[in-house]
């Protein structure tokens, strides 16, 4: 095989995968279990901090740019606050 620049380059090849079982040795760990225990965590923490007659905290934010990743993750922090 020979590169645009008449540089000769070796064939591509194609590796076999053994057909092993893989041993069953990780363990799958959801994001969202994670979440789930920290916000509960979160919420008993202020609970005993303030008191049941305290109202609930304000987030705020402030974008410094146009990315839109920091737009996404302002919403999905926008919506978690929402839902607990």
């Amino acid at each position: 095989m020979i590169s645009p620049h008449n540089i000769p380059v070796p064939a591509p090849r194609i590796l076999a995968m053994a057909s092993q079982e893989v041993p069953k040795t990780c363990k799958v760990i959801l994001a969202d279990t994670i979440a789930k225990k920290m916000l509960a965590e979160v919420k008993d923490t202020l609970a005993s901090i303030q008191g049941p007659a305290a109202g609930k905290p304000t987030l705020v934010a402030f974008l410094a740019n146009d990315d839109p990743s920091a737009g996404q993750y302002a919403d999905w922090s926008k919506k978690t606050c929402e839902e607990k």
